[in-house]
């Protein structure tokens, strides 16, 4: 099964940014990503997620960059 994602930040704040992912299909999701720590959770499911593929994905894709230092406004993930 072949993934495109499209992640994009959608609101910044002292200690958390939150991140809308975007599936091919146009469906989308939101989590958010605690910047001290680089935990994640998701605050909104994507419909048609419920395994969370697409969500593990996106949120990976946030936790390496954070781990470089970086919380880039877009990105996207592609296998």
């Amino acid at each position: 099964m072949a993934f495109h994602i499209i992640i994009e930040m959608i609101d910044e704040k002292d200690t958390v940014a939150n991140y809308r992912f975007k599936s091919d299909g146009g469906l989308t999701g939101v989590f958010q990503i605690n910047k001290a720590s680089g935990e994640v959770r998701i605050l909104e499911e994507m419909p048609g997620d419920k395994a969370g593929h697409i969500f593990n994905r996106a949120a990976v894709k946030i936790m390496r960059e954070w781990k470089q230092g970086k919380l880039p406004s877009v990105t996207e993930w592609a296998s």
